[in-house]
């Protein structure tokens, strides 16, 4: 494939160099400290895979709820399970750390976690005098809105929800949603741990709205609608039509489909459970709606070394199934060591946040290595003031605020999706000329070669392979 010009981008002096020069020797420095630092610390977790935080737990509680996750089936007495082909992660509570570490000697048994939240990636902070927010700045910035729009690829998204009402996610004529079904693992059926509306069986927006508004005045929550507003946005991100823009701000991949998977409440905050739960749930539908693409705009900050269940399950999702993974490494600053779980999987792509309107990395975007050494983001992508789609459902700050139906947002969260989008035109591409989909590492070296390298030398832990550029 021959390499594209990535004009003003890629010309001259390294943008790694220019952007990031004021402190790339100390962050050097900080990482070679940091690395024999925290193998050091971390050596106990390394080797017998055991969350330290447990002992914590048991230490002032008395008891503590554990995620074992094995290779092989375990006769626990499990709280609750689940299931990635070989990979079972089983939910059980222990009374001392002789229980845990009787656990940690188990045959098969990978890692032993203890209960975690997760949050989305949004930062509202950014001034938007400073920002032209009329350019639609992370189509401009991946070179996208070519030939190739994602067409005949689905991606599947694990959020908040989506505003399905929102005119952008129509494909037009015939007011069809570019939603192929939805699913909630916040509510639950007597045989399932998810409820499900699939759009093509029942295209009825109007019952499916008033469905979603009874739940939410009983309960306050509704199964599919998105009332944090973060959903909507990184849906937007991947496949917005632009209809209510006048095609002004159109998503990356504005032909493909999608499949939304609602495990975060009103405040963007889930748990352990709900996300393994909405993991499984792709890992055994992918082959039903045909999955290409999964992401993961949202994490935690904790000490893992891709062992932890929410990782593992990524990989399994990745092997098994051949569905790429993008995940946002997370927005806690530019710190060696922050990449947040499930970013630090193996075979999940983690996603770092540059700031295209002044072309440098973005201040909140997490650093590598991860704990083990293994370098990561892999990709950085917009993710600073870009415009989507908002739900007219939740409230943001009136400066954020594009019109009635966009609202400028900043994050991880939208970097990974603008990434995903790219991936999805991509495969559309790549399926056209070679007749077969695409593997991960055909897409790496698709960006190596074609893509904008921040550093033009080796794969780094600031910027991971660089960014990745829509095919023309």
């Amino acid at each position: 494939m021959k390499r594209k010009n990535s004009g003003s981008y890629g010309e001259g002096t390294s943008p790694l160099l220019h952007a990031v020069s004021p402190v790339a020797v100390l962050i050097a420095l900080l990482v070679i400290i940091s690395l024999f630092a925290s193998l050091a610390v971390f050596k106990p977790l390394l080797s017998v895979r055991v969350d330290p935080e447990i002992y914590s737990t048991l230490a002032s509680a008395g008891r503590a709820v554990v995620y074992v996750s094995s290779r092989t089936p375990l006769g626990l007495n499990a709280l609750d399970s689940w299931v990635f082909g070989d990979l079972h992660v089983y939910k059980a509570v222990v009374y001392s750390a002789g229980e845990v570490d009787s656990l940690s000697r188990t045959s098969g048994v990978i890692s032993i976690y203890g209960e975690k939240r997760f949050k989305h990636y949004a930062i509202l902070y950014y001034d938007s005098s400073q920002y032209n927010l009329t350019v639609d700045i992370d189509n401009v910035f991946h070179k996208a809105l070519g030939v190739w729009t994602g067409r005949g690829v689905t991606v599947a998204i694990i959020d908040t929800g989506i505003d399905y009402t929102h005119p952008d996610f129509f494909d037009q004529p015939g007011n069809v949603s570019v939603v192929r079904v939805l699913v909630s693992v916040l509510y639950r059926t007597a045989t399932e741990k998810y409820i499900a509306w699939d759009l093509e069986k029942n295209p009825d927006i109007n019952a499916l709205l008033a469905f979603d508004l009874d739940l939410y005045n009983r309960y306050g929550e509704p199964a599919y609608l998105d009332v944090n507003g973060h959903g909507t946005h990184v849906a937007g991100i991947i496949a917005g039509r632009g209809h209510a823009s006048g095609g002004r701000y159109r998503g990356i991949a504005p032909g493909s489909k999608l499949v939304v998977i609602k495990a975060f409440d009103k405040t963007g905050s889930s748990s352990m459970d709900l996300c393994l739960t909405a993991l499984e749930w792709v890992y055994n539908y992918t082959a039903t709606y045909n999955i290409s693409i999964l992401n993961l705009s949202w994490g935690a900050m904790f000490a893992s070394d891709g062992s932890d269940p929410l990782s593992l399950a990524v990989d399994s999702i990745v092997r098994d199934r051949g569905v790429w993974v993008f995940i946002a490494a997370g927005n806690s600053g530019n710190y060696p060591n922050t990449i947040n779980v499930p970013a630090v999987s193996r075979l999940g792509f983690a996603v770092g946040a540059w700031d295209p309107h002044y072309d440098m990395l973005a201040s909140f975007s997490s650093l590598g290595p991860t704990i083990d050494g293994r370098m990561k983001p892999d990709f950085v992508g917009a993710g600073v003031m870009v415009v989507s789609t908002k739900s007219k459902y939740a409230s943001f700050p009136e400066e954020l605020m594009v019109g009635d139906y966009y609202v400028a947002l900043s994050g991880t969260s939208m970097a990974a999706p603008a990434v995903a989008g790219v991936a999805a035109c991509f495969i559309e591409y790549y399926v056209y000329w070679f007749k077969s989909k695409p593997s991960p590492g055909d897409f790496v070296n698709y960006v190596v070669v074609n893509g904008r390298r921040i550093n033009s030398l080796y794969k780094d832990f600031i910027s991971g392979y660089g960014v990745p550029l829509a095919p023309r």
